[in-house]
């Protein structure tokens, strides 16, 4: 009776020594791939985070475009300091028409802010997702009459 417990005993700890090795590879394989699946999810929340920020700016220039004597350097000016008020740098801006302070009354002011992606990621993941090139943020508003 106790040749067969110890016969079990030294079967059961070879099995273990065995099972953890199998952990240790299973994890060396998984783990690369969950890190990945949570950086990525770090990355789309960032290029989420960033597409709003860009929205709100372009909103705020055409807000201030659809006012009586705005210029197209005063909604660029405001634009860019809610832009670097967030860390965003180098942003394209567009007017529709060209020259908002033209604008007759009931004329609709399309703001367009550009910014490549390259310059605002968060860990550089490109290489492993597809992201982004360029963030894009559109508002119209209508030219309010003057006062």
């Amino acid at each position: 009776m106790v040749l067969g417990t110890l016969r079990s005993t030294s079967l059961t700890r070879r099995h273990r020594a065995f099972r953890r090795g199998a952990e240790t590879v299973e994890l060396m394989v998984a783990l690369p791939i969950l890190l990945l699946v949570i950086f990525a999810g770090f990355e789309y929340g960032w290029v989420i985070l960033r597409s709003i920020q860009i929205d709100h700016a372009a909103r705020l220039g055409a807000r201030q475009s659809a006012l009586s004597g705005a210029t197209a350097e005063s909604i660029e000016d405001s634009i860019r300091a809610s832009l670097n008020g967030v860390g965003i740098p180098g942003a394209t801006i567009s007017f529709t028409p060209a020259d908002p302070s033209s604008a007759d009354a009931g004329t609709s002011i399309t703001v367009e802010v550009q910014v490549d992606y390259s310059n605002v990621q968060l860990l550089g993941l490109s290489s492993f997702m597809p992201l982004p090139q360029t963030l894009r943020g559109r508002a119209s508003m209508v030219r309010e009459p003057d006062s």
